[in-house]
């Protein structure tokens, strides 16, 4: 099983391009809701992700394990039924957004290994130094960062 993530990523990083997302801090894969797994390797192909890429959709969490009620994170980019969020450590990710399109579309991508082919389903969060990133279908934002498994960077 362990080996055929690691082939699954691979193939995500092929899909994807060249990955360079730094640090890998923590991945969580079966974290929230499903998204198709077709529709998300679409989506972090470079064409798709610049069509769609769009900072200005805020959304909201709340996190009782790390004391954060009404919390702001960005809907980034979705594409039928996947989308893609993120969240950093300051009240207004959108104002604060340190990463590049790029970075955040390779981090994306690097989640495509938590993907189940055999379903075409997908969900994961990875967090990285200092913001988070999450696949889901477009209901995900309130459960992409609601856990334990989102640490507050």
């Amino acid at each position: 099983m362990f080996a055929a993530i690691g082939l699954l990523s691979l193939l995500g990083s092929a899909l994807a391009g060249p990955i360079s997302i730094g640090k890998r801090d923590d991945v969580h894969c079966g974290t929230t809701s499903d998204a198709t797994l077709s529709d998300c390797q679409a989506l972090v192909t470079p064409e798709i992700w610049n069509q769609v890429f769009n900072t200005g959709n805020v959304c909201h969490f709340t996190n009782p394990l790390a004391n954060i009620y009404d919390g702001t994170a960005l809907n980034l980019a979705c594409h039928e039924n996947c989308c893609v969020y993120y969240t950093n450590n300051q009240a207004n990710p959108g104002s604060s957004l340190y990463q590049s399109s790029e970075t955040l579309r390779q981090a994306a991508a690097g989640l495509l290994g938590c993907g189940d082919t055999s379903a075409n389903k997908i969900n994961g969060l990875d967090n990285l130094d200092g913001y988070a990133i999450c696949i889901s279908d477009g209901n995900g934002c309130g459960d992409c960062f609601d856990d334990a498994d989102w640490a507050f960077a």
